[in-house]
């Protein structure tokens, strides 16, 4: 057999480097396509050391990081989803419009937490996330964690909340019928409530109610807005029209 000529080695040379430039641009192009604004994409996995204890909690979830910091410690914002999302892969779940804002210009430096449940949200399962997330992002601010969710998510958002208070800054929980059973550790946490007044009954009254009885055990910075004429599906899309709500969210913080 004849040795290859010097020409077709050169050639063979060529159409590697070819090869593995075309390999590291692909994977820089997969690793900016994560990075929108000033938000950078992570998929984290809690050990299963961890998640073994999880009900229903998916160990997988999305965490976004903030490309340009300064040196202080950021917030946490996590979103809860509604039962929607548990039929949705996570890769369907990135870049949401939740999410989305706050890597436009302007908006507030923070971190973005969105983990995926089964079923409903289980908060022992979600402090065991938590907990690891704190403690693999230094970066984050323990007092300034805020939880937001709509349906599902806000029931989730909420029963978190009455479960575990002192974790949150503040909360917002929408379109949600609150358990009211343990209420008394929530008198100091900061809520805006949401709801639409054509949603359903328990949900709507229920709002009303919790606002009172929050009241009356002395909490003096619960917020309610009921969306005129709004039902189950469309509240969502008049929660976007409010202006001030992460203003609102922010002005808090466990330290103060």
């Amino acid at each position: 057999m004849n040795a290859p000529s010097r020409y077709s080695l050169s050639f063979s040379f060529v159409l590697c480097s070819l090869c593995l430039s075309g390999s590291s641009e692909g994977q820089s192009q997969n690793k900016l396509n994560d990075i929108r604004g000033n938000l950078r994409l992570e998929v984290i996995t809690v050990p299963d050391k961890i998640a073994v204890a999880f009900e229903r909690l998916n160990p997988r979830a999305l965490l976004y990081l903030p490309v340009k910091t300064l040196n202080e410690k950021k917030p946490l914002v996590i979103f809860l989803h509604g039962s929607g999302g548990s039929k949705r892969t996570l890769e369907r779940a990135r870049w949401t419009g939740d999410v989305k804002r706050f890597a436009k210009p302007g908006q507030p430096i923070t971190s973005i937490l969105v983990p995926q449940s089964e079923g409903h949200w289980d908060p022992a399962s979600l402090n065991k996330m938590l907990d690891h997330v704190l403690k693999t992002n230094p970066s984050i601010d323990p007092n300034r964690i805020y939880c937001v969710g709509y349906s599902m998510g806000g029931k989730g958002t909420w029963e978190w909340a009455m479960h575990s208070p002192e974790r949150f800054a503040a909360i917002i929980p929408k379109g949600f019928i609150p358990d009211l059973s343990r209420i008394e550790g929530m008198i100091q946490l900061p809520i805006w409530a949401m709801v639409g007044t054509n949603d359903s009954k328990p949900r709507v009254e229920g709002i009303i109610a919790m606002q009172r009885a929050l009241k009356d055990l002395g909490s003096t910075d619960i917020k309610t807005t009921f969306f005129e004429g709004a039902n189950h599906g469309t509240a969502p899309g008049e929660v976007k029209k409010l202006d001030g709500v992460y203003a609102w969210l922010f002005s808090h913080s466990r330290s103060k």
